[in-house]
C-alpha cells in the first residue's frame, strides 16, 4: 500500500470540489483518527434522518444511551389567579389570558392559547380543580378546544354528585395538530344555580409534541 504525505489538498485551478476516491471504494479512517470539521457537513446523517439546525443541540444522547430532545416542543401552565364566579350556561376559557408559564420550550404558549409550531402529534393534558362546584346543574364538563376539533376531558351529568363543594377532573389526549393550529382550555356549568370558580393553585395543563 503506497502512502501519500501532505498538509493539503486544495481544487485544481478553477475548481471548486476536491474528490477521494470513485463510487464503490471504501474510505478508512483508523481508529483514534479525528475528523475536525470548521464547514458545513452534508451527507452524513443515517438514511431517514433529516436536519436544518445549524446550530445549538437538537438531540443529545449521553454515555448510558439515554435520549433527550432539548428543544422538543413542551409546555406546562396554570392560571396566574382564581377564575372569576363562572356564571351557568357560559364556556369559560381557562387562563382568560392571565396565566404563567411552568415550561415553555420553544414559545408555542401566549395568554390562554397553545399554538402547534409543527404539523405532528401533540399530547394534551388538563389537571383541573374546581371550587363552588353546583351538584344541581344539567351537566358540566371539560375540554380542549382545538383548530380541528374538540377533546372531551371530562363530563358529568346533573346531579351525579350529592352535594356542592369541591371536584378534581383530569384527562389527556393525543390530538393530531397542523402547524399553527390552536388549542385553549375550557370548562362550563350548564345550568345550576351556584357559580364554580377554576383553583388555580391546583390546576395544571399542558401541551407536547410527540412527534
Amino acid at each position: 500500500m503506497s502512502t501519500l504525505e501532505v498538509n493539503k489538498i486544495t481544487p485544481v485551478s478553477g475548481g471548486t470540489t476536491v474528490q477521494v476516491g470513485e463510487s464503490g471504494d471504501t474510505i478508512n479512517i483508523p481508529a483514534g483518527a479525528t475528523i475536525a470539521n470548521a464547514g458545513t457537513a452534508s451527507g452524513f446523517a443515517p438514511t431517514g434522518i433529516t436536519s436544518a439546525m445549524t446550530s445549538g443541540t437538537g438531540l443529545a444522547i449521553d454515555s448510558a444511551g439515554l435520549v433527550t430532545k432539548p428543544l422538543q416542543c413542551g409546555v406546562v401552565w396554570k392560571p396566574t389567579n382564581n377564575s372569576g364566579s363562572i356564571a351557568a350556561d357560559t364556556t369559560h376559557t381557562i387562563g382568560s389570558g392571565n396565566s404563567t408559564e411552568i415550561i415553555d420550550r420553544n414559545g408555542d404558549f401566549s395568554g390562554n392559547t397553545f399554538t402547534a409550531p409543527v404539523t405532528g402529534l401533540y399530547f394534551l393534558s388538563m389537571n383541573l380543580y374546581v371550587n363552588s362546584y353546583d351538584h344541581d346543574n344539567n351537566w358540566s364538563g371539560a375540554w380542549i378546544d382545538t383548530s380541528n376539533r374538540r377533546y372531551q376531558m371530562w363530563f358529568l351529568a346533573g346531579n351525579a354528585l350529592s352535594v356542592d363543594g369541591s371536584v378534581q377532573m383530569s384527562g389527556g389526549s393525543v390530538a393530531d395538530m397542523d402547524a399553527g393550529d390552536t388549542a385553549v382550555w375550557q370548562f362550563r356549568n350548564d345550568q345550576g344555580t351556584q357559580q364554580p370558580v377554576i383553583n388555580q393553585e391546583r390546576t395544571v395543563l399542558g401541551a407536547w409534541l410527540l412527534g
